[in-house]
């Protein structure tokens, strides 16, 4: 990473209709291809709505540096959703530095990447490395249910 890049944590939690962890893994496995990630947690949903799990997948990626966190931010997941298809190029980013996020709540178009998927959320957070104003980079997933990793108190 060059002092004109910004390094990224790409975080998509994908919401799927699914039984058991290894079905979930599999109906995510072409979104985790496209995007060039890797899968580091599933969790069962099924409490919110039954016989449903969540997959979260993580990619470490740069953008190029323009001096406004947010924006770089939003250039991440617009790029990501881009790469999703132009059906997904519609949806609302916000961005509260060091992070930024959306949710696509559209199972006909997330049925078309992951065959039982319901909804897709995406963040960007900035790695600890390239934002050293920000106490936190990218958050802890090792224990993170669907949605809950953004919540903020207050």
């Amino acid at each position: 990473m060059t002092a004109d890049e910004s390094g990224m944590e790409l975080l998509i939690t994908v919401v799927v209709a699914a039984e058991d962890e290894g079905t979930a893994r599999e109906a995510c496995a072409g979104i985790t291809s496209l995007l060039g990630g890797r899968v580091i947690h599933t969790a069962d949903c099924s409490d919110e709505e039954p016989g449903c799990r969540s997959v979260t997948i993580s990619r470490r990626t740069t953008a190029p540096g323009t001096g406004n966190p947010a924006a770089t931010l939003a250039r991440v997941l617009r790029n990501t959703l881009r790469t999703l298809g132009s059906g997904f190029t519609g949806s609302r980013v916000s961005c509260e530095p060091p992070s930024a996020w959306t949710v696509v709540d559209a199972p006909e178009l997330v049925g078309e990447l992951v065959p039982g998927g319901e909804r897709i959320l995406l963040e960007a957070w900035q790695t600890a490395a390239s934002s050293p104003e920000a106490a936190t980079g990218a958050p802890d997933t090792t224990d993170r249910t669907a949605f809950q990793g953004t919540r903020r108190s207050g």
